[in-house]
């Protein structure tokens, strides 16, 4: 994994981008599925607790008659996720380093290095979700007013008339366009605040740089995300609760392989 030419070594706190290839998409998933295995109680605590959240989200919206705000407030919690999975890249890093589980410090990781550049990280992940959240409702308020409907009149009416389509693709163009920004800023930001003592401005950076300079293999990443975080869905849920901290883990030695120096951790 050659260091590609555009890093920007004169800035200490910089860490250098390293080209990856599908190969290394593949052995992350493996080292990731391996962690998870080791360490099943953790990986299982965590992704039950994605689940809860994720059904109360959405009970919360049928609730309050917002059914049409479903798949918004999923996007969204997806979106939060690089930070609700910190105490799995602690489990990996202390893995990968030699260190050992300790669980206080796998459940408090958040305050790992005072913890205050990844309160700030959260806080930034939290406005950057609430922000699509209002776009959501912006999105459907110009196509629908403020009439609400049910999720599966929407469902229907976006694959049988032209207004719900244009509706459902305004909204899927939208989607896509804030949760790429998103990713790309937050993907690997998360993994090095917690592996390293630096600022969340330098930690975003340092993401976007490892995910427009791998753009083919970054993108196979997301889809791959995206579509077994479907899978997990799509198994009523409970599937998410082994998807996601697999995942989670797997991040981390992507990242420990595009960016990761130890001389510099």
């Amino acid at each position: 994994m050659a260091p590609l030419a555009s890093t920007v070594a004169d800035y200490d706190h910089t860490p250098t981008v390293r080209r990856i290839t599908l190969t290394d998409i593949k052995e992350s998933l493996a080292d990731g599925l391996a962690d998870y295995s080791r360490h099943m109680v953790f990986g299982l605590g965590f992704g039950l607790f994605y689940v809860a959240v994720g059904l109360v989200a959405i009970w919360a919206c049928f609730e309050i008659g917002w059914g049409h705000m479903v798949f918004p407030a999923l996007s969204g919690f997806l979106l939060f996720g690089p930070f609700a999975a910190l105490g799995l890249y602690e489990i990996s890093r202390r893995e990968q380093d030699g260190e050992k589980i300790e669980g206080t410090e796998v459940i408090l990781s958040f305050a790992r290095h005072g913890g205050t550049q990844i309160a700030l990280a959260a806080f930034l992940l939290l406005i950057a979700t609430l922000g699509w959240e209002k776009i959501s409702s912006l999105i459907y308020g110009l196509f629908y007013g403020m009439e609400t409907i049910g999720l599966d009149t929407l469902v229907i009416d976006a694959l049988t008339t032209w207004n719900g389509f244009l509706f459902a693709v305004t909204g899927i163009g939208f989607g896509a366009v804030i949760a790429g920004a998103i990713f790309a800023c937050s993907v690997f930001a998360l993994p090095m605040l917690l592996d390293r003592d630096v600022d969340v401005v330098t930690a975003a950076i340092s993401s976007l740089r490892a995910v427009t300079g791998n753009p083919q293999v970054m993108l196979v990443w997301g889809v791959i995300v995206c579509g077994l975080t479907a899978i997990g869905m799509l198994a009523g849920f409970i599937g998410l609760a082994v998807v996601l901290p697999i995942l989670g883990h797997a991040t981390w030695h992507l990242y420990s392989r595009v960016l990761r120096d130890r001389r510099m951790a």
